[in-house]
Formats: structure tokens, sequence, C-alpha cells
């Protein structure tokens, strides 16, 4: 049945949907990503593949992979980063819905069906946001805590107490009017695109439950480099929209952690009442985190390293933004621009 819709889709001169799919250094998962995208049941669509400057065969086995297929478009361009890519995409793309997909996701098959059906009946919408869940094929501290705080953002959701805060599919023309994305960010740059989109004064359409499941690192020390990347770079997002309490909540308890190591080598009575603060700083904040989850996760002993991931994931991004902060100050002194791929 797909062959019958993608051949009826080729014939189409504007297909409704554009997926556009930046690739970096992807030789080895172009092929799934491609397979998972034409699971897709909504079919007129085409797909924009943007090779972002890749070194490892990406563009050669993305060329082969879409020989033949007039469905399929191939970008190229110099490494700029997702954002640039995207952007690249979006130049390209003729649809009036746009599509983001990502290559380590898992969409369900109704994933475009649900969305481009939301969109057609909230004409206000601007973007629709389809929640998801992680991926998760071990079960360790790591992943059941994620899992514990996808399922307490469902709830809220469900029960109106959050509104949706990210989207991955755009009205082509509302992106066009917002700018696109925001190439000087790495991190945060969906973020970015989505808090312009809510200052624009767009509406955004909500898909409840598990539409796509994120792959993710499996272990607590895996996840924790990432954090450190994420602080490094999520400092432009932070700075660009000024949320210099989120950097101070993210960094505070890390360098007061600091101090109290200090303090221990003087005054071990008071170092170690310094650490004893932030320790149950971090497992008074997690409390309201477990209070909303405690009916909805099965094995409750997970709650008890909760706070420990919690602490991980803090001072891995709290690192990652000071050593951040740090090198801006270089790049200020020696008058350099700055920007996601020199910090």
């Amino acid at each position: 049945m797909i062959p019958q819709q993608r051949e009826i889709m080729e014939l189409n001169d504007i297909p409704k949907v554009s997926i556009v799919l930046p690739l970096y250094n992807s030789a080895g998962e172009v092929a799934g990503v491609l397979a998972e995208l034409d699971r897709q049941s909504y079919q007129d669509r085409e797909i924009i593949l943007v090779d972002d400057g890749s070194t490892d065969g990406t563009r050669e086995v993305a060329r082969e992979l879409s020989t033949g297929r007039k469905d399929v478009t191939i970008v190229e361009t110099n490494h700029g980063g997702a954002s640039h890519a995207r952007n690249a995409g979006v130049e390209k793309a003729r649809g009036q819905i746009v599509f983001f997909a990502e290559s380590d996701c898992v969409y369900d098959e109704s994933y475009l069906q649900r969305a481009v059906e939301r969109l057609d009946s909230e004409p206000e919408a601007g973007a629709v946001c389809l929640t998801g869940a992680p991926l998760i094929t071990r079960s360790t501290l790591a992943t059941e805590c994620i899992d514990i705080e996808n399922k307490v953002q469902h709830r809220l959701l469900n029960q109106g107490k959050i509104k949706p805060f990210y989207a991955w599919v755009y009205r082509r023309e509302v992106l066009m009017k917002l700018g696109g994305f925001d190439e000087k960010l790495f991190q945060g740059e969906d973020k970015d695109l989505f808090d312009r989109l809510e200052s624009a004064h767009y509406a955004v359409a909500w898909v409840p439950g598990v539409n796509w499941r994120h792959r993710r690192d499996q272990t607590t020390p895996e996840l924790a480099k990432k954090w450190f990347t994420r602080g490094r770079t999520r400092i432009l997002y932070s700075i660009k929209h000024r949320r210099m309490l989120d950097i101070l909540k993210t960094m505070g308890p890390f360098w007061v952690a600091v101090l109290g190591v200090i303090l221990l080598i003087r005054s071990p009575l008071l170092g170690g009442l310094v650490i004893l603060f932030v320790v149950l700083l971090f497992v008074a904040s997690t409390l309201k985190v477990m209070r909303i989850a405690w009916p909805l996760v099965e094995r409750k002993r997970n709650f008890l390293g909760y706070p420990v991931f919690v602490m991980t994931r803090n001072f891995s991004m709290a690192m990652g933004y000071s050593v951040a902060l740090v090198m801006i100050l270089v790049r200020k002194i020696e008058g350099r621009e700055i920007a996601w791929n020199n910090i």
C-alpha cells in the first residue's frame, strides 16, 4: 500500500508536507532513518536530506539511497550546525507544513497524519506539539529517572497545568516570518524558535500521548557528558533570552558545593554543613516531582536515586556553563565573534 501512495505523491507538483532531516557524519544511520520516515502512513510529502558537511561518506550514502526517488531531495552545505542545516532544508521545502525530523528518534506510523490533521483543524495554530517519550532499552538509574520526569510532564500537560513547550512541526509561512532557526545557537535552538513563535502570538496545537520515542544514552555517566556539552553550548540561548536566573539556579548549587569542599580543609564542620545544605536543597527540589509521579511509577525504589540523578545533571550542566562563561570572556577580550562552534 505504501509504495502505491508514494507513486501517487510523486505525481503531485507540490506536496503538502516537507520533511527536513539534517545529517552530519551519519553514514551508518541514513538507511534506517529513511526507512523510518517511509513507514509514515501520511504520504503527501517530500523528504529533504540536508548533509551538513559530513566527512564520513554520508553524502554518498544519501545519494545512493535516493537514486530513482522523486520524493527525496538532497541538499549539501558546509558544516554549520543543525540550525544552519534545517534552514537550508526549509529554503528547498515546497510544502505548506514542515516537519523537522531527527535521526535519533523513532516515530509512530501515524505521527505525521496526526500532526497534519491537528493543524488542519486549528487554522490559528502556527505549529503543533506531538508529545513523546524516551526509548528505553536498559533499566538504569538514568533511564528510570528520565521516565519519571516524562510521566510527570505528560500528567501536567493532560491536567492543563503546563502548556506545550516545544514543536517540531511548523507551518512553512510561519517559519519564514519568524526567520527560521538562529544559526548562532547549537543548544536551545528549538526552544528559541518556539519562544519566538509564542512571542509572535501564534497558537500551538497539541497531540497528546506517545507519538515518538527518543534514543538516549542509557547510563548516568554517558548522560553526564552530554549534560556538560549542553550546558557549555546552551549558554548562548540563556544569554540571548536573558535567562540569568536560570543560569544562577544551575550554577549556584554547584559552586556552593565547591565552596563546601574547600571549607572541609579548614573547617570540616562548616564544610560538611554547606555540603549537607546543597544535598537537602536537591532533595527538597525533587519532592514535588516525586509527589506527582508517585502513583504513576510502579517501582517506588527508583525514587531513592532520583535526587542523585538531578544533582548529577545540575552539576554537569553547571560545569558546562562555567567553562562557556570563561570562553566567552576570552573571546570578548580577543575581540572574536561568539558562536556555538567556538565555545
